[in-house]
């Protein structure tokens, strides 16, 4: 690479650094999105179904993971429990250029969780869901699904050609490296146990927690890690590492640029193709794939790569919630429609 590219990549870097920077506006003091659950129409019927019924529907074996961009993934359990990880949006401040082409479309799910409070991980104003968990610590239980939080920190120092440490500081006057970070730079990871599966979403972690967090995560079947070429999270030898200390038989690279989504250059993201290509690897042709316990241990260190495969349509603009929502059903055991049948 000549010089003159060299420099244009750090400075998109550069701007992806200073668009970091919005989650410490005012806007961002109560999380952003403003209580968005009191204007939403639909009701908690699944998340009544799936504790009277064990689910919402009879047991398939499968565990389905579909693809939103960034690192927002869908998990459905077996029994169709559905569990979204950190959705994403552009800056709502208005203060700095957007990140996204569009806007994530508006989507249902029963368990919304975040990782940390960065608004291309907590557009939680995206998701019509049941419940919504932001960098949630401890154990929590619903029909066939366990979600392990474990509260963590978020990387404040990176591999790449841009010393991130030093630039956010000379921005905000703020240290994002422990002790004294503010909530910004805190991350939670997650395990997600469903159908024998343990999936370990990262978010945006650092790259070498303590051991104690190490033993909680344990071994896990599937690692979700925010990897891409440039190094903006994770480098490519950190997610080396992390993969194989988690013993992760298959890993899904995140928080790469992805076509029709990102705005082309913004931040500096690149893709994940060099460091996909450095690992046994499979190029999945769908945003959603349907797994098993029995299918997964058939691997071992093996990168599955959705590439710019995500679950909804990049054709249009931003898009807007429903103007026309369903009636609400029958107040009274109305998630009884859920029941599985026999």
């Amino acid at each position: 690479m000549n010089q003159k590219r060299m420099m244009t990549a750090t400075q998109a870097t550069l701007l992806g650094l200073v668009l970091a920077i919005a989650p410490l506006t005012a806007l961002y003091a109560h999380g952003g999105h403003g209580g968005s659950a009191q204007t939403q129409k639909h009701n908690n019927d699944r998340a009544i179904a799936a504790q009277v019924y064990g689910g919402v529907h009879q047991e398939t074996g499968d565990v389905t993971l579909s693809f939103y961009g960034n690192i927002a993934f869908e998990i459905v359990s077996p029994r169709g429990v559905e569990v979204f990880v950190d959705p994403w949006r552009n800056d709502i401040t208005g203060m700095f250029p957007p990140w996204y082409a569009m806007d994530l479309p508006i989507q249902r799910t029963d368990i919304a969780l975040v990782t940390h409070a960065h608004f291309d991980h907590d557009g939680v104003d995206r998701l019509h869901a049941d419940m919504v968990m932001e960098r949630m610590a401890g154990v929590f239980r619903l029909a066939d699904v366990k979600i392990t939080g474990i509260a963590e920190k978020h990387v404040c120092e990176t591999q790449s050609d841009v010393e991130y440490r030093k630039l956010v500081k000379s921005l905000i006057d703020e240290d994002p490296c422990p002790p004294n970070e503010t909530l910004q730079w805190d991350n939670s990871l997650y395990v997600v146990e469903t159908g024998g599966l343990r999936i370990l979403h990262w978010g945006d972690n650092r790259q070498n927690p303590p051991e104690h967090v190490w033993k909680m995560i344990g071994d896990v079947d599937i690692a979700i890690l925010a990897v891409s070429d440039e190094g903006h999270i994770l480098s490519q030898d950190w997610a080396d590492k992390i993969m194989k200390k988690v013993k992760a038989n298959i890993t899904i690279p995140g928080h790469y640029a992805v076509k029709g989504v990102n705005i082309p250059g913004a931040y500096g993201l690149e893709a994940a193709d060099e460091w996909v290509k450095r690992h046994p690897h499979t190029m999945l042709d769908s945003a959603t794939i349907t797994l098993t316990k029995e299918q997964v241990q058939k691997y071992d260190q093996h990168v599955f790569y959705f590439k710019d495969h995500v679950a909804f349509s990049t054709g249009g603009g931003a898009s807007v919630p429903p103007t026309v929502q369903p009636a609400l059903p029958e107040p009274a055991r109305a998630w009884e429609r859920f029941a599985p049948k026999q």
